[in-house]
């Protein structure tokens, strides 16, 4: 019987990419996968940090691995194992840490120490992972940041921008478009700053564009400054999903100022109003985090202004958590915690009244959707170009059409999710 692995993920896009590329390196030393919580020789957490709740989660699954492992711990990696290297080799749970830079070499290392025996081939980045547990294509493109955001740990664990070359992201497409692998999602941690072969983003994405096949490419996470004219015109494009995730963080200029971010509240706005003529229903989805050291009530009621004002198909909410190494980590709160988590509530309410907004706009409407499985793996879902989820009615055209590209009709919007089926011509 082959040895097996499973694998949890936690955070960001690219950690998905990176997930799916110690997948395929366990896969090709002949290693079978498992669901994680199943009885496995190699359990790997792949962790996120960015917040408490983070750590406390990835510590929380830590656990939980180790109960399924048959050496009685976990390999654990990403962004928590860089940051509290020491904490997290203290627990008993755990076997081993790796680097994000050390990625790469998990199986071979982690094999070495399982058989107790030299293994002489390693494994790089250069490699082309298809997906592991998806559908859809996680494409690296480029990793770190030079950003100097006063709240944020990800530059001290992720390193500066550096991008992937140009050609070894064409190859790695190729083959992912070759598999069948209906949507390229292009992954890193400032995607914007990519820059390789005279190639800025938009020059990527229209390269990509060029390659033959049945897919789409989806730009995901980019930062307001980093949205230039040409990319603005690609959105238009029907081989680019209508969606951008818009990091916003604060609507007030003062706060925006505290965190270091580099744009104001008119700038911010006036990027999604470009964005929005060249591409009038797409979904812009933010990030914004609740009392940041400084934030007054009226800096609050700002940024629900702003909400009001770009129309975001959704928002990620974050309560403020001091980073340790961060600047922000040593300001003091103008707000008390009550304050605080009545500020959340508030801003979830309004959120949540926007992205059904959003959604309903398309009730009736036939969406190109890619399917896939629901997360219990029993039903299927559709995930639009502009990343509406939508349960499916009709399993036995979704199960014929999993992982391919389908019309799907949007007939039911509602607070708990929406409902559609396949349209078959």
């Amino acid at each position: 019987m082959p040895k097996t692995f499973s694998i949890k993920t936690l955070g960001c896009k690219l950690n998905q990419y990176e997930s799916s590329l110690i997948a395929h390196h366990f896969l090709t030393r002949g290693w079978a996968a498992v669901p994680f919580g199943d009885e496995a020789d190699a359990v790997i957490v792949n962790t996120c940090t960015v917040t408490d709740r983070s750590d406390r989660k990835c510590r929380t699954l830590i656990r939980q691995g180790a109960r399924s492992s048959r050496w009685g711990g976990v390999f654990v990696t990403g962004c928590l194992a860089e940051s509290s290297k020491k904490e997290i080799e203290s627990m008993p749970e755990v076997l081993g840490t790796f680097g994000n830079s050390e990625k790469g070499e998990m199986a071979a290392r982690i094999e070495e120490s399982i058989d107790n025996a030299a293994v002489s081939e390693r494994s790089s980045d250069i490699d082309a992972p298809l997906p592991f547990l998806h559908t859809r294509g996680f494409l690296k493109i480029q990793e770190g940041c030079d950003n100097n955001c006063s709240y944020c740990i990800v530059p001290s664990v992720r390193g500066r921008a550096r991008s992937r070359p140009f050609r070894e992201i064409m190859y790695h497409a190729e083959k992912l478009i070759d598999a069948g692998c209906p949507e390229l999602v292009l992954s890193g941690i400032t995607i914007g700053s990519y820059a390789d072969s005279g190639m800025d983003l938009a020059g990527l994405a229209e390269s990509l564009l060029g390659l033959e096949g049945n897919f789409r490419v989806r730009i995901t996470s980019i930062e307001p400054n980093h949205v230039t004219g040409k990319l603005i015109e690609l959105l238009g494009h029907p081989g680019i999903c209508p969606h951008l995730h818009l990091p916003l963080q604060s609507g007030s200029d003062s706060i925006l100022s505290l965190m270091n971010r580099p744009y104001t509240e008119k700038q911010y706005l006036s990027v999604v109003g470009e964005v929005r003529r060249a591409s009038p229903e797409i979904a812009l989805g933010t990030d914004i985090i609740v009392g940041f050291p400084g934030e007054s009530e009226d800096d609050f009621l700002r940024t629900l202004g702003l909400v009001d004002r770009a129309g975001f198909a959704y928002v990620h909410q974050f309560t403020f958590s001091p980073r340790r190494g961060t600047a922000a980590a040593s300001m003091k709160p103008a707000a008390t915690q009550q304050e605080i988590a009545e500020r959340g509530a508030r801003l979830r309410e309004k959120a949540f009244r926007a992205a059904l907004e959003y959604r309903r706009s398309f009730l009736g409407k036939t969406l190109q959707s890619v399917v896939e499985k629901d997360r219990s793996g029993e039903g299927f879902t559709a995930v639009s170009g502009n990343y509406l989820k939508i349960s499916l009615e009709n399993t036995a055209e979704a199960k014929a059409l999993y992982g391919g590209i389908a019309a799907v009709a949007l007939d039911t919007v509602a607070p708990e999710g929406n409902r559609g089926r396949i349209i078959i011509s």
